[in-house]
Formats: C-alpha cells, sequence, structure tokens
C-alpha cells in the first residue's frame, strides 16, 4: 500500500504541473484536442523535469508545516525562514513564475492569471493540515466533513 501511496503522491505534482501548463485557460482552447497536450516546449519538459525532482522537498516541507501555499501561486514560509530550505524554496518559485509566464504568453493572458489560476488548483488539491495564505494570512487547511 505505501508503494501506490507514494506513486499517487508523485503524480499528483505532475498532474498539477500539466494541469497548470495546458489548462484551457480560454474559450478556443477548451476545443484544443488532448493530443495537443503532448506538445510542450522544450523549456516547459526542463521545467517540469525540476519540479519532478525538488518534489520530494517541498512535500516533506509542507508536511512539516515549514512551507504553505500562497494565493499568488508561490510557497512560501509559514513563521520564519529556513535557511537550509530557502534555496528550494526560491528554486520553485524562480520555476513556477517562468511557467507562468510562458502559458501566459501562450495564452495572450497576463502570468498573474495564470498563477492565480495555479494558487486555485494548489489551494484545492492541499492536503489537510497544510498552510495556506491567503489575503496575507495563514490558515491550515482543515479536513473534509464526511458527507451525512
Amino acid at each position: 500500500m505505501k508503494t501506490k501511496t507514494k506513486t499517487i503522491g508523485l503524480i499528483a505534482p505532475l498532474a498539477l504541473i500539466a494541469a497548470v501548463s495546458f489548462a484551457p485557460l480560454s474559450a478556443h482552447a477548451a476545443k484544443t484536442p488532448p493530443a495537443a497536450v503532448a506538445a510542450a516546449t522544450p523549456e516547459e519538459a526542463a521545467l517540469q523535469k525540476r519540479f519532478k525532482a525538488r518534489y520530494p522537498q517541498i512535500q516533506q516541507l509542507k508536511t512539516a508545516g515549514t512551507i504553505g501555499e500562497t494565493d499568488g501561486g508561490e510557497v512560501d514560509f509559514v513563521k520564519q525562514k529556513d535557511e537550509k530550505a530557502a534555496k528550494v524554496v526560491e528554486e520553485e518559485n524562480t520555476d513556477r513564475k517562468a511557467l507562468y509566464k510562458l502559458i501566459a504568453d501562450r495564452e495572450g493572458i497576463s502570468a498573474d492569471v495564470v498563477a492565480q489560476r495555479a494558487a486555485k488548483r494548489n489551494f484545492d488539491h492541499a492536503k489537510p493540515g497544510e498552510w495556506l495564505k491567503e489575503g496575507g494570512k495563514w490558515r491550515q487547511k482543515e479536513a473534509k466533513s464526511p458527507a451525512r
């Protein structure tokens, strides 16, 4: 069962990257066939490779409560900057901004719009207990109540 959990854990960020990278951001894009999704640029492929390599560290920092997702589409330190984690956080944010710009340029929208959409997805996919920063205030994501 642990193997399945690890596999799912690794697939989730790749799916998120793909969703951010190839999500229909316009009515025209919504009609694009799925085969078009496979046509990532070399820059996007390089970014995805770095995201995948960094994912275990990012997930570990989130689980520890050191970092969380922001409504600006980046990760940030929840309480205080951890010097050991600063480099990985900086690299993650730099690559996220680069990806947002690539998508924005391709879709003819602003990188801020792409970042906000990514932030919404990140918030939606955050695990209970992970930290989310919205409107300048940190909060922990709560577990969903069971349906009655």
